[in-house]
């Protein structure tokens, strides 16, 4: 992995503080800094296509390895950062690195450039209610204020979040600001004369940033771009994690945890990094299974040489000072068994479990046979915990044995149980078998698997190595069975998910070898569940205390390689580093025998009457007959196809159908209603599925047809085009088969679920509509296998703000796709580098298309309908009955998928050429209206500034005289402050373009009307469509052509509706 093996695993922080070391790091730094243009220059470039306040602004944070960053902001020379003059810019880099400097005690080490982009402008109290709105410590912007000094006074997001100014304490389960916190860090960092007023309406701003870091404190420099996806803000960018890469960190992590045992046989239990807190509470539990996890980490270390001799005898040092004040001080022996006494003089099954794990691993990993004893002796102590029904008592007063609590947590009965199998497997003991079984009767009878607890998935996998029974094999399907979305979702990066998951991977081999029982898993999606596993391993490196992190809390030595927990104030506790450590080991393992179960389980893809309640958790209030099958959903009437489920509305008002609209579908065939109030329809005289919310349960279903559906998923997106893309491609590839595709434009998750429920399973295409919106969430249940960026180009700027941010947006729909996917993107958009970055990370192919020299698909040259083309050596003549320049250009993005699929490009170009426009985007149609015949070129669906300008093109580029060509165009909306300035822009292309009239509607559009001469130039205002459809018929004219072009908002398009 890039950005892993070069940093701070073989580094060695400088611990002299003579004149010759400083000079010789601060020379380092210099010639790094120098030679990192070619790094930073694209990456500036690809965040300021639009220039702004904050275009101008660098922030420069260093460390020594030892302290807090110092940081700073400079101001740079627009025209050089614009012409991408790195060596201009330097002395200004240079001058600031030397004030950094002198305010630390030993040589820089790590240095941070970052720029701030998506800023956005709020009053002071509305962004603390903003704030609240995220999860604790998971607020991911800098802030910045107006200065007295300076214009700006600017706080990176890692500097709040290693400050606490975000954080108000562990009771509090959002993101709030800490007034103390923040004032006390402004002070620090900007002086006390610079401190805001916090008045409720006084301004402020959110940015992201994105940069680079540079590492000179190992052998050779390293230089790492930072992510700017939102959960791995940050932090270096990486792609998925490999064998060895996977191996890089468990060598640090291994080392890290290493370092925290003392020769005392004590760990350092944890830090609380913001200011350097140590943990002063122990855990004698959490120092077992963590001296069990060390061992897990050395054994990988030491198999595969990730470290050197020196380091492996260090790790080996370390676990014998661990084990040895484990068995010294923390076990007493009574009667012939063992227990380890825990803090507050109590025994915990968990404790004697996790000691069993940790002397048995280190049995195996060294061949040192010397706590087999003591091992039998806490399984004895274990056996004697244990109840006649097979359950466990979980905690004893160490004085006398007494029971102090019969249950505490359902880990502890997952420990006990693993431990007993390792020791079993270990020594052959037909005791700890017997124990395990007897216990395991418990957790069956007793629904344990409904903790989805990640120890009674290792234990599962044990027992069946030795009892390959089916009951086992179902208990630990279970244990599962429902949660996959949840590890693949969590915010958290919570890894003992990862723990769960590889347990539950070995289970699936084990299965896979005996076919008679496979059918334990049944309707289970064995495909979802190992994307899951990646996901959620990739997830971790979020949670590792990589340099560029650590560099900003107190003191960075203590905490850099290890593991942190975010939203517990960035803890790293020894139990941390373990889980992450243990999953990362197994993960590993995985990767590198690239073994994987392909078990086909019968998920079956027909919606019936139990798939239907399954699914949505819904019970049947009039059940329907038997062989009832759905043949999708329908919550927009206009989409409505016979047998489909109508979906009423429900409590929120927001999703489905009312019920005079439920009455009627039925009446037209609809096989069913889901409905969240039964009552309602009880007597519509069709099956009635009530479910707890018609929104969760369309997700869900569109959820599962997914996971059934085996063919191939296109996801398309873009700031324009995106409708007529899916129709096109849709209509393309159906040269042989049914397509399904997208209906009715509904693009967000609700839509996306529906449409999917309803497409054939049987289709070998699926085209999904996908808009910026919940992107992340689109892509995660359309979980596309080609992405389409149609381009990216001002729209819905009043919630996205800028372009950088709309492109950051839209690469969301990388994060779905699975590895060797293809991304197909429009490449003369001035994103397009960071796109390709970004689905490069995610191991997706990059299929370029466009006008620009280095495009894959590229035009040549275009005339009204028609255009030649050129990819793979070949050059060919592309004519379409749809005209425009973006027709082609949709056109070629279709080409992209059939070129990388292989399939029949004659057929899918012949079908190209009788592709005509869609309804509202680009139709064309001869009608009369008010007696006057005219061809309308329908384009009032939607506008942007881009798709305005298309549209404008096209209509220029028509063979008809002016006196017959009439514009009719109203408002673009949702475009922010750029409201105005983008309404102007299209000046030029109006003014070159010839017509006799053009009828402009709006109060944005009113501006335009003086400019182009008014109505001496026959160019009228209306102030709404209202006014404007009272005065239309006095301007057509017989055989006019009539472009229509607004905002949905606008209404135009209800001027000329069928």
């Amino acid at each position: 992995m890039p950005g892993i093996k070069d940093s701070s695993l073989h580094c060695s922080f400088p611990s002299s503080q003579s004149s010759a070391e400083h000079s010789a790091r601060a020379a380092d730094l210099s010639r790094a800094l120098e030679s990192m243009g070619d790094t930073v220059m694209p990456i500036w470039l690809n965040k300021h296509a639009k220039v702004t306040e904050f275009t101008p602004v660098m922030l420069i944070s260093v460390s020594d390895g030892y302290e807090r960053a110092q940081v700073t902001s400079v101001q740079l020379d627009l025209a050089s950062l614009q012409a991408g003059s790195w060596a201009s810019l330097l002395p200004t880099f240079k001058q600031a690195l030397t004030r950094l400097e002198r305010k630390f005690s030993h040589p820089l080490v790590w240095c941070r450039l970052e720029w701030p982009f998506a800023v956005r402008e709020w009053q002071w109290q509305a962004l603390k209610k903003e704030i609240k709105r995220c999860k604790r410590n998971y607020c991911r912007s800098g802030l910045a204020f107006v200065g007295k000094k300076f214009p700006r006074l600017l706080l990176t997001e890692m500097e709040l979040n290693a400050n606490a100014c975000l954080y108000s304490g562990n009771r509090v389960a959002h993101a709030e600001v800490n007034q103390a916190n923040l004032e006390r860090f402004i002070k620090a960092r900007h002086g006390s004369s610079q401190m805001p007023d916090f008045a409720d309406d006084m301004p402020v701003w959110s940015f992201s940033t994105a940069g680079v870091f540079l590492d000179v404190s190992g052998e050779a420099p390293s230089v790492h771009a930072l992510d700017t996806q939102p959960r791995r803000w940050g932090r270096r960018e990486a792609p998925p994690l490999t064998a060895a890469s996977t191996g890089e960190l468990i060598a640090r992590s291994t080392r890290f945890l290493g370092k925290q045992v003392s020769q005392d046989g004590h760990y350092v239990y944890g830090y609380f990094p913001c200011f350097d807190r140590r943990i002063n509470t122990y855990n004698v539990l959490r120092h077992a299974s963590s001296t069990y996890a060390l061992l897990e980490g050395y054994e990988a270390c030491a198999d595969q040489r990730l470290l050197n001799d020196g380091q492996l005898d260090l790790i080996r040092q370390q676990i014998l000072w661990a084990l040895s004040g484990l068995c010294s001080q923390f076990i007493i022996h009574r009667q012939g068994a063992a227990y380890v006494v825990d803090t507050g003089d109590v025994i915990k099954l968990g404790a004697n479990a996790v000691a069993i794990l940790a002397l048995v691993k280190y049995h195996q990993v060294t061949g040192d046979g010397c706590y087999a004893d003591l091992a039998d002796a806490l399984a004895l102590g274990i056996a004697r915990m244990q109840e006649a029904d097979g359950s466990f008592v979980h905690v004893l007063n160490a004085a006398d044995l007494s029971v102090k609590e019969k249950t505490r947590i359902i880990y502890y009965d997952g420990e006990a149980a693993f431990a007993l199998m390792r020791l079993y497997d270990h020594t052959r003991n037909r005791h700890w078998l017997d124990c395990v079984v007897k216990a395991f009767d418990y957790f069956i009878a007793n629904g344990h698997e409904k903790a989805h607890d990640h120890w009674l998935a290792y234990c599962s996998n044990e027992l069946v190595s030795h009892r390959p029974e089916r009951k086992y094999f179902a208990f630990a399907v279970r244990n599962i069975t429902g949660y996959v979305d949840f590890i693949r979702e969590r915010i958290t990066t919570f890894p003992t998910l990862l723990e769960l998951a590889m347990a539950f991977h070995k289970t699936l081999l084990k299965l896979e070898a005996r076919p008679d029982l496979v059918d334990v898993l049944d309707g289970f999606d064995i495909n979802a569940f190992y994307r899951a596993l990646h996901v959620r391993a990739n997830h971790l490196l979020n949670g590792f205390f990589w340099p560029e992190m650590a560099m900003y809390f107190k003191a960075p030595a203590t905490i850099v390689d290890g593991f942190f927990i975010r939203h517990h104030s960035f803890r790293v506790r020894i139990d941390d580093v373990e889980h992450y450590l243990s999953g990362l080991v197994a993960y590993q393992q995985m990767l590198r025998q690239g073994e994987y179960a392909s078990i086909k389980s019968s998920l079956g893809n027909k919606l019936d009457a139990a798939t239907m309640a399954s699914t949505t958790g819904g019970v049947w209030a009039v059940a329907p007959p038997v062989g009832w099958l759905a043949r999708g959903v329908c919550s927009w009437s206009q989409s409505f196809q016979p047998g489909q489920v109508v979906v009423a509305r429900g409590k929120d008002k927001g999703r489905g159908c009312l019920p005079s609209v439920v009455r009627t579908l039925v009446a037209k065939g609809a096989s069913a209603v889901l409905c969240e109030d039964s009552k309602t329809y009880l007597d519509i005289g069709t099956p009635v599925l009530q479910v707890r919310n018609v929104r969760a349960a369309m997700l869900a279903i569109g959820q599962r047809q997914r996971r059934c559906y085996t063919g191939r998923v296109v996801g398309i997106t873009g700031s324009a085009g995106k409708t007529t893309a899916v129709a096109m491609l849709a209509h393309a590839l159906s040269y042989n088969n049914s397509v399904g595709q997208t209906q009715g434009s509904a693009n967000l998750p609700v839509g996306i679920a529906w449409n999917i429920a309803s497409m054939p399973q049987e289709a070998p295409y699926w085209v999904v509509e996908m808009a910026i919106g919940s992107m992340a969430q689109n892509t995660a249940l359309a979980r596309p296998d080609i992405a389409i960026i149609t381009n990216i180009a001002a729209s819905h700027l009043e919630y996205h703000h800028t372009l950088d941010e709309i492109a950051r947006k839209k690469a969301l729909i990388f994060q779905g796709m699975p590895p060797n996917g293809v991304a197909i993107l429009y490449r003369d958009m001035p994103q397009y580098a960071y796109l390709a970055e970004q689905a490069r990370i995610h191991n997706l192919t990059v299929i370029s298309f466009g006008e620009h020299v280095d495009a894959d698909i590229r035009m040549l040259e275009f005339a009204g309908n028609s255009g030649r083309i050129t990819f793979d050596g070949a050059i060919y003549q592309l004519r379409m009955n749809a005209a425009g320049r973006h027709m082609l250009l949709n056109a070629m993005a279709v080409l992209a998928v059939a070129r990388h699929d292989n399939l029949p490009l004659d057929a899918v170009m012949a079908r190209l050429a009788s592709f005509k426009a869609v309804a509202g985007r680009g139709e064309v149609r001869a009608i009369e209206y008010h007696g006057v015949a005219i061809t309308l070129y329908d384009e009032a669906y939607n506008a942007n500034p881009l798709s305005m300008r298309m549209a404008l093109e096209a209509f220029a580029a028509l063979p008809v005289q002016a006196n017959q060509k009439l514009l009719i165009l109203g408002d673009m909306l949702e475009l922010g402050s750029e409201t105005e300035a983008l309404h102007l822009e299209l000046l030029p292309i109006l003014t070159a373009l010839s017509a006799r009239q053009i009828l402009l509607c709006g109060q944005h559009c009113q501006a335009l009307a003086p400019l182009l001469g008014g109505e001496a130039a026959g160019v009228l205002h209306f102030a709404d469509v209202k006014a404007l459809e009272t005065a239309l018929p006095g301007y057509l004219k017989p055989q006019d052509c009539v472009l229509v072009k607004a905002s949905h908002g606008i209404g135009l398009h209800a001027l000329f509706s069928p």
